[in-house]
């Protein structure tokens, strides 16, 4: 009679053991995004533009939320809205958590993506979301500051997506034309603290 509790003693024992180290395990596993990391991140360049309101945008407005931020013009047919659309479901993925996170679309195109532009096109994919434009002058050094490359009038741009965190550093970037579970899924590893 005492063996048998020895050994069912013993039995759960190593099953605690076993559990705990697994656990040790899992939590050490290193963190892997879907989106290329920048390590160590990087202070993501602010800037100062025209919303879609005539207002200002700043990204330093945006301080203590995640940004996912896209350049492209108004007038786009195809990256453009596609990104678009991918990050509003991505945003939409993240059900009651949306409200951590802010989209910013800022123009390629000065000439023609006038505040008005910016904010219809914008608008078709989720109210929340934001643009910036500006002059020619006030735009280059922010294309600069994030490597885009910006040809053809603003119609041809590099096609990345930024995600900045909410103390304002560069942590992921998305090639295009990025996949909204995977992005949703990097916000949410993020939240966690990581």
């Amino acid at each position: 009679m005492d063996k048998k509790f020895f050994w069912i003693g013993t039995g759960i024992l190593v099953l605690v053991v076993l559990a705990a180290g697994t656990a040790l395990i899992l939590q050490k596993a290193p963190v892997t995004f879907h989106g290329s990391v920048l390590n160590p991140p990087a202070l993501a360049a602010d800037f100062s533009l025209t919303n879609q309101s005539g207002g200002t945008i700043r990204l330093s407005d945006y301080r203590g939320k995640y940004v996912l931020l896209f350049f492209g013009y108004s007038h786009c047919l195809d990256q453009c809205p596609a990104t678009m659309a991918i990050l509003a479901k991505a945003r939409s993925l993240l059900g009651s958590q949306a409200g951590q996170v802010q989209v910013i679309f800022v123009a390629t195109d000065p000439a023609n993506d006038t505040p008005q532009s910016m904010g219809e096109f914008v608008s078709r994919f989720d109210p929340t979301f934001m643009a910036g434009t500006g002059t020619p002058k006030q735009l280059q050094p922010v294309w600069a500051a994030y490597g885009v490359t910006v040809a053809d009038g603003g119609t041809t741009h590099s096609s990345y997506t930024y995600l900045i965190d909410p103390q304002g550093n560069l942590r992921l970037t998305y090639a295009y034309p990025g996949n909204p579970d995977d992005i949703a899924a990097d916000l949410q590893t993020l939240f966690k603290g990581n």
